[in-house]
């Protein structure tokens, strides 16, 4: 009998190990996007984990339109509201049906603002309206529970390309990925501590677009209404239901984009009056008049706000939500994030300056590492700096060349006659006067490359 017992005890300790070893390797595999990321999909959900339990009055839910369109820490600045944008590239509305679901196992929303873009076709070739890929990109960071098991299943069931095999051992969907592991897959701890915008995507962009209508409301008679993707309808219903039952006050919203019809705002209104909802629509003339939204520099292409669209937006929901009568209040979450905030729109104005004395103050920031390389007839000359520190000079009449790391060794760099290589970018060098390029030790990504040429005196910014 004790031999027997011996036995089932390794059997334990040796199954304990297998199981911890295939969760370390599923977690390495996953591919992530964080911070640095054109969509920081990981970033927004691990960080949202972080808030202290119980302390977000307002949800935003949605696709990418969600995630460039409402701002928290704008909310919080200049309302006192405590919100999360948990929207992410691609979110379709089961997607945001189980965000909301898990999202309510942490905290106590007053208010659910849900963009609407996804109830109508979008990728008709998918089961789900949206990208597989996407799908799997927002449910895979979501911790293990019944909420992510009833996920897993759904979207199983409803996808018949989906496997529930590949959502229980992602490893069966990554496994090439064992070539192309970085930094980031080996430091999920340290990016997950990594503070965000509140799931705010901020889009720091602005394209002149043209073509953009608003449109105004008609009368019963001549209303016409698109067809929305019927599972989403289901989802959209089931998103209601939850939200009456947990007495929060849904609302659905529409952000700007020349994709999104007035037959499609007719069929949400139509929804919302008859489930006695608000429906905010941006697209709508005297609610974007109102907002005072100009599509033309608020926008960064034909479907999302620009940061300029993203605080109009954000300052007409807080003056709308300070009328519904919900309070602001202080909290420490929501202040760290206002000097992140800050930080980034110093990253964000360095590539406005272009008055070179100025430019060269800006870099006076532990958090930058800095390249300048100076390519002339005569002479040439490069500096690396490291949060102001020197790391690496030198000049002389040949041609340049060398390398080195920064960040405590984490970034490695190099310097050729003709182009400089930093965190795997290469950047081409103008061969005339002095190239300065900007890389951002927290955000682990090049934020600026400049050159200034100078004659008579005078300094001439190119970018």
């Amino acid at each position: 009998m004790g031999k027997h017992k011996k036995y089932a005890v390794k059997l334990a300790v040796f199954l304990i190990l297998l199981a911890v070893s295939l969760g370390a390797v599923n977690r390495l595999l996953i591919p992530k996007y964080y911070y640095n990321s054109d969509w920081p999909t990981t970033s927004t959900y691990l960080d949202f984990y972080n808030l202290d339990k119980d302390s977000v009055d307002v949800l935003f839910l949605g696709s990418s339109h969600c995630a460039a369109a409402f701002s928290p820490v704008e909310l919080y600045r200049e309302y006192g509201i405590r919100s999360y944008n948990l929207g992410c590239e691609q979110q379709n509305l089961l997607v945001s049906y189980y965000w909301l679901k898990e999202a309510l196992r942490f905290q106590k929303p007053e208010y659910v603002f849900l963009d609407t873009f996804m109830l109508f076709p979008y990728n008709e070739e998918e089961a789900l309206n949206t990208a597989g890929e996407a799908t799997g990109k927002a449910v895979d960071v979501m911790k293990w529970s019944p909420v992510k098991l009833e996920a897993i299943y759904n979207i199983c069931r409803l996808d018949p390309e989906q496997k529930l095999s590949a959502y229980l051992f992602p490893n069966e969907r990554f496994h090439t990925r064992w070539k192309g592991l970085s930094e980031g897959d080996f430091t999920l701890r340290t990016m997950a501590a990594q503070e965000t915008l509140m799931g705010f995507r901020p889009l720091d962009f602005n394209v002149d677009i043209e073509g953009y209508e608003t449109f105004g409301k008609c009368k019963e008679e001549e209303k016409e209404y698109a067809e929305t993707v019927a599972v989403m309808e289901v989802y959209l219903d089931k998103i209601l239901q939850l939200c009456e039952e947990k007495n929060i006050r849904l609302v659905l919203v529409k952000t700007p984009t020349m994709f999104y019809s007035r037959e499609a705002y007719n069929t949400v209104c139509s929804y919302a009056a008859e489930h006695g909802i608000e429906y905010l629509d941006f697209n709508e003339e005297s609610l974007y008049a109102a907002a005072g939204l100009d599509f033309s520099y608020d926008s960064c292409d034909t479907d999302h706000v620009s940061v300029s669209g993203a605080k109009k937006i954000s300052d007409y929901l807080g003056e709308w939500l300070k009328v519904e009568g919900l309070a602001g209040r202080e909290d420490a979450q929501w202040e760290k994030r206002v000097l992140f905030e800050e930080h980034c729109r110093r990253d964000v104005n360095l590539k406005g300056i272009t008055d070179y004395d100025q430019y060269l103050q800006e870099l006076e920031d532990e958090n930058y590492a800095v390249f300048i390389v100076a390519l002339g007839e005569n002479e040439n000359y490069y500096t690396v700096t490291d949060g102001g520190k020197l790391v690496a000079e030198k000049s002389g009449r040949e041609a340049l060349a060398g390398q080195g790391t920064v960040r405590k060794g984490l970034t490695w760099y190099s310097i050729e006659p003709d182009a400089l290589t930093v965190d795997g970018g290469r950047y081409p060098l103008s061969q005339e006067g002095t190239n300065i390029l900007i890389y951002c030790k927290e955000k682990r990504q090049v934020i600026d490359k400049v050159y200034f040429t100078f004659h008579d005196g005078k300094a001439e910014c190119i970018r």
